[in-house]
């Protein structure tokens, strides 16, 4: 800080005198405290300019040795004037002997005053510089200082500087990128070193001023200052700076008042699916409860605000208006209350088959907290966008649910593509209960799985890979006795668009009975082949029970892989 403002200070034309301030005793009848409260003061202007090594050089180009005639003017702790022309606030103005450096003044007892300097090169009277049509050819100024009724002699040293004037302008904008509001209202205020208010401005901001606000102030004498800046729903600032130069420009960065994330909550939250569909909507209302203390210098809030079903990684953004002017707001005897719906797209948040739980996410200077909104069950075996697989069984433990799914093998390519082999039939995908192998992993979908371990569950598999819809090209189901061969009456069932009516496969037994009557199911079975054209299942061929697959399906499918028991 001392290098920012050595270097400037050195740009100024400084003239040094010392100020000698002479008050006669109360018994000269010059003070008369009980009646006027003013006195009679004999100014000396002492120019120390040329002992002051290093400085002499900083000199005015007009100094007192120079200057044919040198106005005073006694003010109030103000800013000088550039004119010399008698206003009213002043309260008494004399000339100065260019030879002695002598002035009488009247001034007020315990009143803070100064003295403000007009050099001119030219001979001039008091009553031609009353009129302020003649410009001075240098400038000064004293500090402030004052004069009580117990004083009948006192020096005051004083160091004058050639008065400079500066444009100072102040750009406010907003540490957040949130910018700043429309129609807020706020103030600048400008002070001298020792506290003395100099100027200040009022401002509205506009929807020009989002990005920056500029407040200007002209005729700024060449010193040192401070700012004071206040502005609805931000942390008021106070800043010193230095002015030197013809024109200056701060950047006044203003902080949020911040919004304590106690003071949120959340109400009337809801959860409703989208007819039968694999989507629900998330409504409620969130709360603001600002206490009364605060309420004048809170109008924004700076959040993140989004919901997400759990489980699923991507979240919906549902943040609320930064401008607290657009929430709903009501005044209590301790609170001031602003509240604000929201409400998810119909299409925001995709469900999976069973329970979903949804919460809702809000977040407030980088600290966040996380409230359940409710469940909502979706049944995906009854979407008529979906494909659906679902296993039951009346006796036995842990039976698998198994598919392979190829999208790029067409609908009938093994029979109208002569040329048709394991290569051309593309990739294949294995799908099952198991964690590493629940996600169609060419798009990163997550198959929705219901697992079962004992006759009292079932297993359901739902293919809803393209945008929620069954995705095109050839599927492979079998089902596998896992841990022993135990598992009666299990019975498979299949759903989906393109099918007039559910199709079953079953009942079948996985157990040997030793009964060369009763045919039981290889182990795995296989099920169903199925193909599905523009997201429709187009074909849905069984497997006989006990049969393998054929050896011409066999070296496109693949062998049946059993379960990775983990």
């Amino acid at each position: 800080m001392l290098q920012m403002m050595m270097m400037p200070y050195f740009k100024i034309k400084i003239l040094f005198f010392t100020l000698l301030l002479f008050v006669l005793a109360v018994s000269c009848a010059d003070i008369d405290t009980e009646t006027s409260g003013y006195a009679s003061l004999k100014i000396n202007l002492d120019d120390v300019s040329s002992r002051k090594n290093g400085r002499s050089q900083l000199a005015a180009s007009m100094t007192s040795s120079e200057a044919k005639t040198i106005l005073g003017v006694l003010i109030p702790a103000v800013q000088c004037e550039t004119s010399s022309a008698s206003s009213s606030i002043e309260y008494s103005r004399a000339l100065v002997d260019v030879t002695t450096h002598d002035a009488q003044f009247v001034v007020p007892l315990d009143t803070q005053v100064k003295l403000c300097l007009y050099f001119f090169s030219d001979t001039f009277s008091l009553n031609e510089l009353g009129a302020g049509t003649n410009t001075a050819d240098g400038f000064g100024e004293s500090g402030i200082f004052t004069i009580d009724s117990e004083t009948t002699a006192k020096t005051i040293a004083v160091e004058y500087w050639t008065t400079s004037y500066s444009t100072v302008t102040l750009k406010i904008s907003s540490t957040s990128s949130a910018g700043l509001l429309e129609n807020s209202t706020g103030t600048v205020k400008l002070n001298s070193t020792s506290g003395q208010l100099m100027d200040n401005q009022s401002f509205t901001i506009t929807a020009e001023d989002n990005a920056s606000k500029s407040v200007v102030f002209s005729d700024v004498v060449y010193s040192s200052y401070s700012y004071d800046v206040e502005l609805n729903g931000f942390i008021p600032l106070t800043q010193a700076f230095l002015v030197s130069s013809t024109t200056e420009t701060l950047d006044v960065k203003m902080t949020p008042n911040m919004v304590d994330l106690d003071w949120l909550s959340f109400d009337n939250m809801s959860i409703t699916q989208v007819d039968t569909s694999a989507y629900a909507v998330a409504a409620g209302t969130l709360v603001l409860n600002v206490p009364n203390a605060q309420k004048d210098n809170v109008t924004q809030m700076l959040s993140l605000m989004q919901v997400k079903r759990v489980g699923l990684s991507n979240l919906v953004d549902v943040t609320p208006p930064i401008a607290l002017s657009g929430w709903s707001k009501s005044e209590g005897s301790d609170n001031v209350t602003y509240t604000n719906p929201f409400v998810t797209a119909a299409n925001s948040i995709p469900l999976v088959h069973g329970s979903n739980e949804l919460q809702v996410i809000l977040t407030v200077n980088d600290v966040s907290k996380t409230q359940t909104m409710g469940t909502v069950d979706y049944d995906a075996c009854v979407d008529n966008s979906t494909m659906c697989f679902t296993l039951s069984w009346t006796d036995g433990l842990d039976p698998d649910l198994h598919s392979y799914y190829f999208p790029d093998w067409a609908y009938n390519e093994e029979t109208t593509n002569g040329s048709f082999d394991n290569t051309s039939r593309g990739n294949r995908y294995w799908v099952y209960s198991n964690a590493a192998y629940k996600t169609y992993s060419e798009t990163g979908d997550v198959v929705q799985l219901l697992d079962g371990n004992s006759a009292s569950d079932t297993e359901v598999q739902v293919w809803a890979t393209d945008s929620q819809k069954v995705g095109n090209g050839t599927y492979l189901v079998y089902v596998e006795d896992v841990s022993e061969t135990d598992v009666q009456n299990f019975k498979l069932i299949l759903s989906g668009p393109g099918l007039s009516d559910n199709v079953t496969y079953g009942p079948y037994n996985f157990k040997n009975d030793n009964d060369n009557t009763t045919t039981e199911a290889t182990n795995p079975q296989a099920v169903f082949f199925i193909q599905v054209e523009n997201n429709s299942i187009v074909r849905s061929d069984n497997v006989s029970v006990g049969d393998n697959l054929s050896s011409t399906l066999m070296q496109w499918t693949g062998s049946l892989q059993n379960s990775v028991v983990e």
